[in-house]
């Protein structure tokens, strides 16, 4: 794939023809043509230069020359993951279909009343509501890529789903399908789901409850088995003191930190987080000073107004008065 070689190429064109060939992937993977475009798609995209630059794209190995289902001329794409990655139409609607399915009440309401809460593969006790683990309950389709029916949809957990998606073929050699339980686990979940729908159901088994696991599946996967939870740990009560310990001895007024002696005899303790500071309702020993209006200073604080001599008149007759 070498477009820097190809007749009539350089840096414009390269740049010209990457740009071109993307929004062509663009228009594939929107419409779900599989790396097919056809030629309205490629003049509409191209203009003026379409036939250049298909013809650099052919020259490079971009593109290989076709024919659609109507007759109508197109090119296919490099099928390239490295280079542009497009789902096909099939992967897609296959997991449409899947959606579909596992949202389907007239499926998944006689599935999960059949099955219950243990998965068909292992038997271990799903979870249909909480943290994502290996233990979350899927519905599990046992033929790939056709819609379900009861009989082909079951409750699988996460792990056996996953690990059947990733390589069936070698999952069907090594598993096979455990029969329908007879007598099935509902947690709290299952239950108020098949009540919510018609079939009132009262819950039989909780999620950490490793019985119901083994009972089901006679043993489960390793990384999947559910610890039991340890019973906890005997408590004292608050109010008994340890065994042979002495009570603690009763506090006194005498003994009161941070208390201050009324006139009356009682006591009570400061108004301070650790009783310190002075009694709530308790004189402060001294007159509080009063705030001026302005500037937030008291009268004491403002500066002294000088002091001016009586005219000579005034001193002369009081000078005579006192003679």
């Amino acid at each position: 794939m070498q477009l820097q070689g190809a007749p009539g190429a350089d840096e414009r064109t390269v740049n010209e023809v990457f740009g071109w060939i993307m929004r062509c992937a663009f228009q594939s993977a929107a419409h779900l043509t599989d790396y097919v475009i056809d030629a309205g798609t490629a003049y509409m995209l191209g203009g003026a230069r379409t036939d250049e630059l298909v013809r650099l794209c052919v020259a490079a190995g971009l593109l290989t020359e076709t024919t659609t289902s109507n007759g109508i001329r197109a090119w296919t794409m490099l099928q390239d993951p490295e280079f542009i990655h497009i789902r096909l139409r099939q992967e897609i609607e296959w997991e449409r279909q899947q959606r579909n399915d596992t949202r389907d009440p007239a499926l998944t309401v006689p599935v999960r009343r059949r099955d219950g809460d243990n998965c068909r593969w292992c038997g271990v006790l799903v979870q249909w509501r909480g943290k994502k683990t290996n233990r979350t309950a899927t519905l599990d389709h046992l033929v790939p890529g056709e819609a379900a029916a009861v009989a082909t949809l079951v409750v699988a957990c996460l792990g056996c789903n996953s690990a059947r998606k990733d390589n069936a073929e070698l999952w069907a050699d090594n598993h096979t399908i455990r029969p329908e339980p007879p007598r099935p686990n509902y947690g709290k979940w299952t239950a108020k789901f098949l009540t919510d729908n018609g079939w009132p159901t009262q819950e039989n088994v909780r999620s950490d409850d490793e019985s119901a696991t083994v009972a089901a599946a006679g043993t489960a996967r390793p990384d999947q088995a559910v610890r039991p939870a340890a019973p906890p740990a005997a408590r004292p009560a608050l109010d008994d003191p340890p065994a042979g310990a002495e009570p603690p001895p009763e506090a006194s007024p005498k003994s009161a930190p941070n208390s201050i002696s009324q006139v009356d005899g009682t006591s009570s303790a400061g108004s301070g987080r650790d009783g310190s500071g002075s009694p709530t309702g308790a004189p402060t020993g001294g007159r509080r000073r009063r705030r001026g209006k302005r500037g937030g200073k008291s009268r004491n604080d403002s500066p002294a107004v000088p002091r001016e001599d009586p005219p000579a008149w005034v001193m002369e007759e009081m000078e005579g008065g006192a003679a």
